[in-house]
């Protein structure tokens, strides 16, 4: 009965792994082309952390590709087959690098893209050292967790041959781990807070501030991710990794959703001026269509928009009182809000107008009619 029950929720954590990843690579896709499309065709401001991202993207899509691969090893069996152990074990080792990998250079894109944005020195110089300090420790855990029980090739042999001996004690390898996971968590932090900071001081209005915010906060998320990954992280140990269990499948979700959301939310952090533009263009459309609209609402009083002959003696009335021989005059009502009306100069000797319903439009070389 017990083991029936582990069966299950292990299949049920294989299938919570497959969507998360499905889901997580392609939101990360398609915001990662908004990114460059509105670094590219609408600021015109392509950097360094757009390549980083780039690049931590290529990384996070080899991450999953090798869980993918894991997971479809354990479907059919084979994760502990004794003619395949070689090949699984490989590829467990090269997903838990691949993470360190995006997430290092996750950690150099977001830090360049602030780079841009700060101003003051304290901040730069704390920026600079914590990017120093996660890849300089991020390169170092890359190669712990590579070369953790000696040539990558033969990890097979040196686990569970005579040759045991050569891998690093477990203490070494969770200590490195927890100590990568406390410099993610700091990193994290600091990204969120200091740039939100920045952001209260400025002259963004209320709504602006409210909704960048957000955006930033999504960050945090990552650093939730990270903190529950170390809380599973044992799981993780190729030293202790008989069987699959449910702490590394946890620990493999966390630590999956970790560069994901980081991805997602980096990238959705650039799109404002792509959304301007789109509303804009949403705006501009909808008053174009509601223009002629208004303008037959405005003639639906009107008998047509031809050309009719009348007296206006109102005007003439004005004019002999003004006793000038010519003046200017509108030809427009109280109601009609065109600024382009027309005008007419007349003199004290005319008898006759002629009026049109309508509309007028400036003409094109500045001139009034």
């Amino acid at each position: 009965m017990h083991l029936r029950k582990h069966d299950e929720e292990l299949e049920f954590l294989g299938s919570v792994t497959f969507y998360l990843i499905i889901t997580l690579l392609a939101l990360s896709y398609i915001s990662v082309a908004l990114r460059l499309w509105a670094r590219y065709r609408i600021t015109r401001s392509p950097g360094w952390d757009d390549a980083a991202m780039v690049t931590t993207l290529l990384l996070f899509t080899c991450y999953c590709s090798f869980l993918l691969a894991i997971r479809d090893r354990t479907e059919s069996g084979r994760f502990f087959d004794a003619d395949s152990i070689r090949i699984t074990l490989i590829f467990v080792q090269l997903s838990e690098v691949f993470y360190i990998l995006t997430t290092t250079f996750l950690k150099v894109s977001l830090g360049l893209f602030f780079l841009r944005v700060l101003t003051k020195r304290w901040q730069r110089l704390l920026f600079y050292a914590i990017l120093t300090i996660g890849v300089v420790y991020g390169l170092l855990y890359f190669f712990v967790a590579l070369f953790q029980c000696g040539n990558p090739a033969h990890i097979a042999d040196n686990l569970y041959a005579s040759t045991a001996d050569q891998c690093l004690p477990e203490a070494i390898h969770l200590t490195a781990g927890y100590i990568y996971g406390i410099i993610n968590i700091l990193a994290d932090w600091t990204f969120v807070l200091i740039p939100i900071s920045v952001l209260v001081d400025s002259d963004l209005d209320r709504r602006s501030k409210i909704s960048v915010s957000i955006v930033m906060g999504l960050g945090a998320v990552g650093s939730i991710s990270a903190v529950l990954r170390m809380v599973y992280l044992r799981g993780l140990d190729m030293t202790t990794l008989s069987s699959l269990n449910e702490q590394s499948v946890k620990a493999t979700i966390w630590a999956t959703a970790e560069p994901g959301t980081g991805i997602i939310a980096a990238s959705i952090a650039i799109l404002r001026p792509l959304l301007r533009q789109v509303m804009s263009e949403v705006r501009g459309r909808a008053s174009s269509m509601s223009l002629p609209r208004k303008l037959s609402l405005k003639t639906s009083g009107r008998p047509s928009d031809a050309i009719s002959l009348k007296s206006h003696p109102s005007m003439m009335q004005e004019v002999s009182r003004m006793d000038r021989k010519r003046a200017t005059h509108s030809v427009s009502r109280d109601e009609d809000e065109d600024a382009w009306s027309p005008m007419f100069m007349v003199s004290a000797n005319t008898k006759r107008m002629t009026l049109v319903n309508g509309c007028m439009s400036p003409r094109t070389d500045g001139k009034m009619v």
